[in-house]
């Protein structure tokens, strides 16, 4: 019953993160990974789609599949979305002794130490971090020391363990970003094929970033 958890603001939903998702699925072999939208971003300004929203244009983005899923945790608390309360309530949802991913991009990462508790990160989960070739770990330091102490590059032992470990993992990385699609629909142009027929519909319905 290993679980992994991808979140973000989602604002919107694009192609990139969908096929990032599959293939940690696929690389993991977990029963379900779950796309959690941020309900007020601690590190960004407030999204221009509501957290319904998102969370909307997510579901019918992944109606059709089975291990991705939507999830609506992060939306249901009052307060900023910080990672440490998250990786909280989902262990005690699944228990202590399943596995937990929790993935990120390098970019994420490399501001790992700006986030609440970010040092306690690894108590509930495994951190298993996006990266390309041509991505530069953190320099030296404190957050380069934490990453070095916990990296593991033997991907079928951390399936044996319930947290604690770093892994490094390239996946398909497309030249696609939710900011490029606000643009463009500000510009009257056409989002086919960045993002799902469903979410292009989804936007068009609901004027979203006019």
């Amino acid at each position: 019953m290993a679980v992994a958890l991808f979140g973000g603001t989602f604002n919107p939903v694009h192609i990139g993160h969908l096929r990032v998702a599959a293939e940690l699925a696929e690389l993991l072999q977990v029963d379900s990974i779950r796309l959690m939208p941020c309900a007020f971003p601690p590190h960004r300004g407030t999204p221009q789609a509501t957290a319904l929203q998102r969370l909307e244009m997510l579901q019918v983005a992944l109606a059709n599949q089975s291990v991705l899923v939507a999830d609506d945790l992060e939306l249901q608390r009052p307060e900023p979305s910080y990672s440490i309360d998250t990786l909280k309530l989902v262990r005690e949802q699944i228990g202590t002794q399943q596995p937990l991913f929790f993935c990120l991009g390098m970019d994420a990462l490399a501001k790992i130490d700006t986030w609440q508790q970010w040092q306690e990160l690894l108590n509930h989960c495994h951190i298993v971090v996006s990266s390309r070739p041509d991505s530069a770990l953190p320099q030296p330091g404190p957050l380069a020391d934490w990453i070095d102490a916990h990296r593991c590059d033997d991907l079928p032992s951390l399936r044996q363990s319930s947290g604690g470990k770093i892994h490094f993992c390239e996946l398909t990385m497309l030249d696609l970003s939710s900011t490029e699609i606000r643009r463009k629909l500000a510009r009257g142009e056409n989002i086919q094929f960045m993002t799902p027929d469903a979410v292009v519909d989804y936007i068009q319905q609901h004027h979203l970033y006019e």
